[in-house]
């Protein structure tokens, strides 16, 4: 390695999967110098400060979750029409939110990522300025979008405390973004989304929302819109483009296809989240195929239940499957991809991670091959390691996590967060916030209820 004597961390015998394009598995070590990778190859010939043998795991690009929403709900509210869920539940926890309750689930959520080999995401939710700090303190990359709700009052940021936290936290810290977040065409007004665009123009930042997740929603804007559909509505109003990242896009019609393609959105794709919720399948074929930005989001653990990247690609693949018939459909290279690459290409971020490339960000996770359930491997020209990666991993196969070329998951433990005081704290504030909602009830009287 030329001109390069020491590197600060050298990943030394893994199998490398760098999701380049070239559809390769290598066989080599990485080389980290600055954050930076620097070199890749067969037994490169240089001094580090650490050298991690990752012999027998692969090596891949750390995994980017292009949609989720911080939050600690997980297991509360359950097995109940999707309006029930956000109009008596959802919504009135959501009011109830205060920043020691935001902290907590950031806490939560983070560990949660880093564990499984997350090294960036993108958030929309409450109180930005704790989802940002706790990223600063995680060592996570993060781009953090202020929910913003209109109607119901309360149930969301504002547009004012939407522009205070861009304007604080627009290009402060090196690995945390700072976007806007209206949520959706039924809980923000026309008029706020145009000032929105003109504030994300003014700041140079995106917008992250949601777009056609229901037929419910695809009716209503119909009649709000004079006869449009929700992809037509949103692009009248802020312009879709790829500085605007739209999770779910399920109800799209062919024209919208073309549009969403064309505009070059970016769509995060949350196949367990509108699973659960009894929505459809969105057309990601089609979209693939069409040329469309798609990654792979997993909502919240409110709605999946966990933020594991592996079983997102795989009920990404069965849902694509089930739903056109079609064995072959979303090979297994395709949703590595779509989990890495994809989403780093959704979130404007591919030119920086995503994929194992010299000059890129040392962004990565270690995956341990060597369980049973990942049996048999074949490494000989690629084999089949990177289907038992999709179909067969978990997240807790994961060795490390490395982002910016710091180790943040370091043999299974989590070395930027105190895991146990997180989980200590996160019950806690999870009982206090159903006690502001009002909903401690209906969780604390379970075994009173039907059990069908």
């Amino acid at each position: 390695m030329a001109g390069q004597p020491s590197v600060d961390l050298l990943l030394r015998g893994g199998t490398i999967v760098p999701c380049d394009g070239t559809g390769l598995v290598l066989t080599g070590d990485i080389a980290i110098d600055d954050g930076v990778i620097v070199d890749i190859g067969p037994a490169l010939e240089a001094q580090a400060k650490r050298i991690i043998d990752v012999g027998g795991s692969a090596v891949i690009p750390g995994f980017v979750n292009a949609h989720t929403h911080e939050v600690m709900e997980r297991g509360f509210f359950e097995d109940m029409p999707f309006l029930t869920w956000l109009e008596d539940f959802a919504l009135p926890k959501d009011r109830a939110y205060q920043p020691r309750h935001q902290r907590a689930a950031s806490l939560l959520c983070q560990a949660e990522m880093i564990s499984n080999g997350t090294t960036a995401f993108i958030d929309i939710f409450r109180h930005p300025d704790e989802a940002a700090a706790v990223a600063v303190e995680s060592g996570l990359r993060a781009t953090i979008s202020p929910q913003l709700i209109d109607e119901p009052l309360g149930a969301g940021e504002t547009l004012e405390t939407s522009e205070a936290f861009v304007s604080n936290w627009n290009r402060r810290h090196p690995r945390v973004r700072a976007w806007f977040g209206p949520h959706s065409l039924y809980s923000v007004s026309p008029a706020t989304y145009r000032r929105i665009r003109e504030l994300a123009d003014s700041f140079g930042v995106g917008i992250h929302t949601h777009l056609a997740e229901s037929r419910e929603e695809a009716t209503l804007i119909l009649d709000q819109s004079g006869g449009r559909t929700p992809a037509q509505w949103l692009d009248d109003l802020i312009g879709l483009g790829p500085d605007v990242v739209a999770a779910h896009c399920i109800e799209l019609d062919d024209r919208d296809l073309e549009l969403v393609v064309e505009r070059g959105l970016g769509i995060a794709h949350c196949p367990t989240s509108n699973m659960k919720l009894g929505h459809r399948a969105a057309r990601v074929v089609e979209l693939l195929d069409k040329g469309g930005r798609v990654g792979l989001g997993t909502d919240s653990i409110m709605t999946n239940n966990n933020l594991d990247p592996f079983e997102e690609m795989r009920q990404a693949g069965l849902l694509a499957k089930f739903s056109t018939g079609d064995a072959s459909a979303l090979s297994s290279y395709t949703l590595l991809e779509l989990a890495t690459i994809g989403s780093a290409r959704v979130l404007g971020l591919d030119a920086l991670v995503g994929s194992i490339e010299v000059g890129k960000r040392a962004d990565l996770a270690v995956v341990r091959l060597d369980r049973p359930h990942a049996r048999p491997i074949i490494y000989e020209g690629g084999g089949n390691v990177v289907e038992q990666l999709v179909w067969s991993c978990v997240g807790a196969d994961v060795r490390y996590t490395i982002v910016d070329g710091q180790v943040v998951y370091d043999d299974h433990r989590v070395v930027t967060l105190d895991v146990e005081e997180v989980l200590d704290l996160v019950d806690r504030e999870a009982r206090h916030l159903l006690e502001q909602a009002g909903v401690l009830e209906y969780v604390t009287r379970r075994n009173e209820r039907e059990v069908l």
